[in-house]
């Protein structure tokens, strides 16, 4: 017993010794799996949205079927009201109608005398999709679409519905892309009023208002303007709408997104390139030509030395 006891302090350290060998080649374990584990999760993320947009496709066509019969019920009892309603505002149009028709013919004169580029940022080529799915937690705002690089969709495109932009592509997967959308807190965008053409960044709030951030104080922003995508920083191309200005409750500004005036099934990715960098590709030139002419240096020092023939004999 009295070895035992003795030895009993012995065994105790030999064990705090082995738990802390252990814990620490499990940490080093860890430490160097992590960057393998961030690619596996990406890959993961990937292949799980390719199988939940076939799945929740399969499960929306139906219940997009139920929507649309409830919207036509409701349209056709509504559709006097609606005859009146759209009569009255063609007879009003009709005035505008003609200012813009002369207002267009000016404009292209004057664009013809200044040689002015009439080229637009917004592409003519659309990539139509069916947006699936909608991730709406405390902490994201998402979308799934049911396309993803089988039609060339990248990350970076811009997200449009019918009335508004709806996000910009996150990740693009074979069949499935994941679109963030505006009022998400990671989204950041840069805006401008369609009215005074005062610039801002539109910033998610996890609500159906996003605020718009880093107003200069010579603003003009006015309540009920028209939002619009400013193309600043080459992200996204310029003129797609976004919403009106209404005022925060936070005070500043916030934007009532067009996209949320109802359901959102049918999308268009619009393919963009960004603007690049010059100051990058002058970066990759440089480097480029330097490996050209290490090459060419190496292959020169490489080649045999020919001996003039005369003097060998």
């Amino acid at each position: 017993m009295g070895i035992s006891g003795y030895n009993r302090p012995q065994r105790r350290r030999n064990l705090r010794r082995g738990l802390a060998v252990f814990f620490i080649l499990a940490g080093l374990i860890i430490l160097l799996a992590d960057r393998q584990q961030k690619s596996m999760l990406a890959s993961g993320r990937l292949a799980a949205d390719d199988l939940s947009s076939k799945i929740m496709g399969f499960i929306a066509t139906p219940v997009r079927g139920i929507e649309a019969i409830y919207t036509g019920a409701n349209a056709r009892s509504n559709a006097f009201e609606d005859a009146v309603a759209l009569r009255s505002e063609v007879e009003r149009l009709r005035v505008f109608e003609n200012k813009f028709l002369d207002m267009q013919m000016r404009v292209r004169r004057f664009e013809e005398m200044l040689s002015f580029d009439k080229s637009s940022e917004i592409s003519n080529n659309r990539i139509i999709a069916r947006s699936v799915n909608e991730s709406k937690g405390l902490f994201v705002h998402s979308a799934l679409i049911n396309a993803g690089k089988n039609k060339g969709v990248k990350p970076g495109y811009a997200v449009m519905t019918t009335d508004g932009l709806y996000g910009h592509v996150l990740r693009s997967g074979a069949v499935s892309a994941r679109v963030l959308l505006l009022n998400d807190i990671n989204s950041r965008i840069s805006v401008m009023d369609q009215r005074s053409q005062s610039r801002a960044i539109l910033v998610g709030t996890n609500t159906k208002h996003p605020k718009l951030e880093y107003v200069a104080l010579s603003a003009d922003w006015q309540i009920g303007d028209r939002v619009i995508t400013s193309g600043d920083g080459g992200v996204l191309p310029r003129g797609l709408q976004i919403g009106t200005v209404v005022e925060a409750k936070s005070g500043g500004y916030a934007v009532e997104l067009f996209y949320l005036q109802k359901p959102v099934d049918l999308v268009w990715v619009y393919p963009f390139t960004r603007i690049a960098n010059p100051d990058l590709e002058d970066a990759e030139n440089e480097a480029k030509s330097s490996v050209n002419n290490e090459n060419s240096r190496v292959e020169d020092t490489a080649q045999p030395t020919l001996s003039d023939p005369g003097t060998s004999q």
